[in-house]
Order: C-alpha cells, then structure tokens, then sequence
C-alpha cells in the first residue's frame, strides 16, 4: 500500500513541478516526500523552484541531490543555477535507481562530513534513494541502532529487492 501511495504521489508531483509559477507551493513541507530526520537535516523527493528559493531563504547552505540527470524523475531543469545564484552549495550525486553504488554512498558521506556544520537539505525524486542512504549513514557511519532508526527509513517506503541487498552489504 505504502508503494502505491509513493508512486500516485510521485506522478501527482510530475504534475505539479510542471504547473505555471503562479500554481506552486512555497512551502517545504509540502514537497513530496518531505520528512526531517532527528538531529541532522531535512529530506524529500524533488522541490519545485519556489521552494528551491525557500530552501535558499531558508538559511539552508547545502543543498544535496541524489536523483539521475538522465531521467526527467521530476528534476527541475534550473535547480544548479537557483541555488547557485542564492550562493547554496549545490552537490548533485547522481543514483542509479537500480543499481545504487557503494560509490555513491561513498561521496554522500564525504559530502556530509564536509558539510556537517552547515544546514543541509538532501533529495532525490521520492526521497526513496535519499531515505535508504540516511538509513546506512546513520547505521554504519553515526553507528546509530538499526532498531531506532528504521522507523524513519520506513516512513518513506520499504526498501525493493535491490535497495534492500544495497543496505545489507
């Protein structure tokens, strides 16, 4: 059930990151997904413009994006030039879906270590590759328990086959 909401809400944000100026919401936790994880930062699927100029406005400085440019995954067109012109740092890590990479774990967690006294806001589409990379950097990186922390994992969706075997290596 859980899948089926995050894909009718996905397609519904599509649509929505598509709509005139005028249509969208400026408010962050409206964007899809949205959800702060305790003690570090916030998370979601992908922020239409008004809300990458909230993010700016936000007192955000970092603003980290795991989706691929290769597919339309609801990416916004001018997310690196938005925030760059707000003087955000804007780190793009680009996830295969499929096949997530030890090696882009491996940047994500260089890039919060460089960024870790800095207020960070991480996304991806769905927050789907976001929510299961928080999940392992919080278990084997912060050494959190598994047991108090997937809950948060889960409050986004339950990890498919392939994203399951990623968090278990």
């Amino acid at each position: 059930m859980r899948l089926i909401k995050t894909i009718l809400g996905f397609l519904f944000n599509q649509l929505k990151l598509i709509s005139p100026l005028f249509l969208q919401s400026s408010n962050l936790k409206k964007v899809f997904n949205y959800y702060q994880v305790p003690g570090l930062f916030e998370t979601s699927g992908q922020p239409n413009n008004k809300q990458l100029i909230s993010i700016a406005n936000g007192g955000y400085e970092v603003v980290i994006n795991l989706a691929p440019n290769t597919t339309i995954e609801g990416r916004v067109i001018n997310e690196k030039d938005i925030l760059k012109s707000n003087n955000i740092t804007y780190i793009h890590i680009p996830v295969d879906f499929n096949n997530p990479l030890d090696e882009d774990f491996n940047k994500f967690v260089a890039a919060l270590e460089e960024n870790k006294h800095k207020k960070i806001w991480v996304h991806c589409a769905a927050n789907m590759r976001v929510s299961a990379f928080v999940f392992k950097y919080r278990r084997d990186v912060l050494g959190l328990s598994q047991k108090n922390i997937e809950r948060d994992l889960k409050a986004i969706w339950i990890p498919n086959k392939a994203w399951s075997f990623f968090l278990e290596r």
